[in-house]
Order: structure tokens, then sequence, then C-alpha cells
């Protein structure tokens, strides 16, 4: 997915803003596979696409860890809304990812924001939740085929 990311990303350009890929992936595997599979799937992917991306090092998988915890908080709570929580998890995680790596670039990098660029949020978190919408479905029947039902009892 972070190879993926790094390649379609910079050229899929939808209203101004780019679909985050990894992000949709970490919502997706976290919601439906759990806690575990999820931060592995963030960090794995937020470091492969870091890498090809020019963003500061370590900004995408720390990003990615924020919101799969999120969203792994968030199923505890609402997760009986089986096909609404995914889209609204993916909606919030963007709007955690794009702040955290704001505030990241802030810190490491030579460009200074004044205002927060709060139309672009929400125009990124818009989009990334409409690709989560089109993935849902596909996504449920891998993890149908492929996620474990119960976690172990040991």
């Amino acid at each position: 997915m972070g190879i993926f990311h790094a390649a379609l990303a910079p050229v899929i350009v939808i209203g101004g803003v780019k679909p985050n890929i990894v992000l949709v992936a970490v919502v997706m595997v976290t919601y439906l596979a759990g806690f575990l599979p999820g931060i592995t799937w963030a960090f794995v992917a937020g470091l492969t696409a870091n890498l090809l991306v020019g963003d500061p090092l370590g900004s995408i998988p720390l990003s990615m860890l924020l919101v799969a915890v999120v969203v792994a908080g968030g199923s505890r709570v609402m997760g009986r809304l089986v096909w609404v929580f995914p889209v609204l998890a993916t909606f919030f995680g963007s709007l955690v990812a794009d702040l955290v790596s704001i505030g990241l670039n802030q810190l490491v990098g030579d460009v200074v924001i004044t205002g927060l660029p709060l139309d672009l949020l929400l125009a990124a978190a818009t989009l990334n939740a409409a690709v989560a919408a089109l993935v849902m479905l596909p996504a449920r029947m891998v993890a149908g085929r492929y996620a474990p039902d119960e976690a172990g009892a040991w």
C-alpha cells in the first residue's frame, strides 16, 4: 500500500486534494481485522510511503499509528454501525492525520503556515471518506475470507 500510495496519490488530484490511500487501508484493516494488524499496516505502509514521498521521516507512520488508535477506540464504542463507522472513521482519521502532518511539518520544516487551511482539510477528509465508501464492500469480502473470526484464547 505504501508503494501504491507513493505511485498514485501524487497523480490523482480531485478538487485540489489528493487521496490518502495508506489512510484508507489502515482504517479498513484496523476496523475489519483488529488493532494489531491495523498498527502493523500503519507502521509498514506508512514507513514505505514515507521513504518514497518527501515528507519528514517518520511523519506518515506516526500519523497512521494515531489513526489506528482512533479507529480501534471508536470501533469499541460505535462498531455496531457496520456500514457507517468506517466512512466516519476515515473522515475523522483523515483530519487527525492531516493535523499531525501539519504540526510535524511546522516543527521540522522550513515552511511556516500562518493559518489552518480548514477548507483543504475538510475536502481531503471528504475525498478519503468517499474512497473508503467505494472500497468498503470489496474490503469486507476479502476480510470475510482471510481475517480470523475470533482472537486466540491464550
